[in-house]
């Protein structure tokens, strides 16, 4: 799990203004950093997983590729909101989907 210095408080970021991109899978925010260091949010709903366990497995499969490869990433504040059809996909598929948009939108150095 990422450190809690390093989570978005989503509540106050969900409606602002902000970069975005769009996969199959998820929607990707990205705000201007009010901080020196990157964070990240993670919205899941109900639409997604209706039991809060599924819901949290995939944070924490979200949160944990972040702490993975957190030196990589441009210090930014990103807000990723999960779309119903990423509970239905593999985790691989979903981790290449994130490595992906992360990549080729926001930070070419990151070579995951």
């Amino acid at each position: 799990m990422l450190a809690k210095k390093f989570r978005l408080p989503i509540q106050e970021f969900y409606r602002k203004s902000s970069q975005n991109t769009r996969t199959k899978y998820f929607t990707l925010k990205i705000f201007k950093p009010e901080k020196s260091y990157a964070r990240l949010g993670i919205v899941v709903s109900k639409k997604v997983a209706s039991k809060a366990s599924g819901r949290n497995s995939l944070r924490r499969l979200i949160f944990n590729f972040a702490r993975d490869n957190y030196q990589r990433l441009v210090v930014n504040d990103y807000l990723i909101i999960l779309l119903p059809v990423s509970a239905k996909v593999s985790k691989d598929d979903l981790i290449t989907a994130l490595e992906y948009a992360l990549k080729t939108k926001t930070n070419p150095r990151l070579n995951v």
